[in-house]
């Protein structure tokens, strides 16, 4: 059966808006404070803080994490977003979940949706809204406990010698009265029979441990690593009932610093991309469809955007490359700075995970919050976060 015209998926595309529009409301109003909401998810993209001015919760945001007692002794990490809105941002955002509930690609329904937001509102004011800018009629706060609707919730404790806070957003605070951050400790829905870790700690790293408990690394260039200056770090645990025969995998994703826009706008191309040419790979003979779907497999395969790492190079007569006219970033040499797999050498052990930022250009942004979530055998074993300076 051949495909539907480009002029006939609109059509349709446009009657399921159409009919779905009217009832779908995922955004939130101005003034709202909703928590943990999400929208439909489009492949491996979260669709978070929704109404909100951007894709989904963009830097223009303003990020707080606090902490909430939860019991005796855990604590909850929430992470607040306070982002701008308009009508135009809501519509779109409601445009677009509707579109995905319907079953539309993803693609299909960002390319119309955004084509709407600009022919009812002009191409300066929609891209400055597409962007995360402004002008906003009011402001709305998104309470994210998860990172996911069905992800479980980490638990997270005070570090020893530290006191808990349960009033204010403290968390807890050491001996002297300064605030520390809490530890990851668990995923209390977890099963018994899952992997589970204990004695977590996470910072700067001294020879084959931590050398103290620290969210806060500052990148000062200090130690030596093949791809250049760098600072270390990683984090330690105790654990129990892991299989050894599959190993512990780990993925990273990271806010803040200047390239993160155009990073994660590459990111999201990316995974757009990837899954639009899985579904036409045998159905086109196009070669720069082919070339894109390539292209944004490499994208995609990254971690965070600070992980991408592409070059060109044109071809002599002979087909040879030209060196000399390379273009783009250098290959990374030597292991990833944050491990994708992490062996287990035992069914319980303890384990250190070295870990290294390099002191080059893609710190010129300041400061970068690169959060590391780890699985096993597909279950949720552990997640930290890195504040590095």
């Amino acid at each position: 059966m051949k495909m539907l015209s480009s002029v006939a998926r609109l059509s349709v595309l446009l009657a399921l808006l159409c009919a779905l529009s009217a009832g779908a409301q995922w955004s939130a109003q101005p003034g709202a404070t909703v928590r943990d909401a999400f929208g439909p998810q489009d492949g491996t993209s979260l669709n978070q803080c929704r109404g909100a001015c951007g894709a989904g919760c963009p830097a223009s945001c303003a990020e707080t994490v606090t902490f909430e007692c939860t019991d005796d002794e855990h604590l909850r990490r929430v992470v607040t977003f306070a982002c701008g809105t308009h009508p135009a941002c809501r519509a779109h955002d409601d445009c677009l979940d509707a579109c995905l509930q319907s079953g539309v690609r993803g693609g299909d329904c960002q390319t119309q949706c955004d084509a709407d937001v600009v022919s009812r509102n002009g191409l300066e004011a929609s891209a400055s809204w597409l962007s995360g800018g402004g002008p906003y009629d009011g402001q709305v706060r998104y309470e994210y406990t998860r990172d996911a609707p069905d992800a479980p919730q980490p638990a997270y404790r005070c570090p020893e010698g530290s006191s808990r806070q349960c009033s204010g957003n403290a968390g807890c605070t050491a001996a002297a009265g300064t605030r520390v951050d809490p530890v990851f400790d668990s995923y209390p829905e977890a099963g018994s029979d899952a992997m589970q870790i204990s004695s977590f700690r996470a910072g700067p790293q001294c020879g084959d441990r931590v050398c103290a408990q620290s969210a806060t690394i500052r990148v000062t260039g200090a130690d030596a690593c093949q791809s250049g200056p760098c600072t270390r770090f990683g984090m330690e645990f105790d654990y129990r009932n892991a299989d050894p025969a599959a190993p512990l995998e780990c993925t990273t994703s990271t806010r803040g610093g200047e390239s993160d826009f155009i990073g994660d706008l590459l990111k999201q191309g990316a995974d757009a991309m990837t899954s639009r040419t899985d579904e036409t790979t045998n159905q086109s003979d196009d070669g720069m469809a082919q070339l894109l779907g390539m292209f944004g497999k490499v994208l995609a395969s990254a971690d965070s955007p600070e992980d991408v790492s592409i070059s060109m190079v044109p071809l002599d007569e002979n087909g040879n490359p030209i060196e000399s006219q390379r273009v783009g970033s250098e290959p990374a040499n030597g292991p990833a700075p944050i491990p994708r797999t992490v062996s287990l050498p035992a069914e319980r052990g303890h384990l250190f995970v070295p870990m290294y930022q390099l002191a080059d250009d893609s710190m010129s942004g300041g400061n970068k919050e690169r959060k590391i979530r780890c699985t096993h055998k597909g279950a949720p074993v552990l997640e930290t976060v890195f504040f590095l300076q």
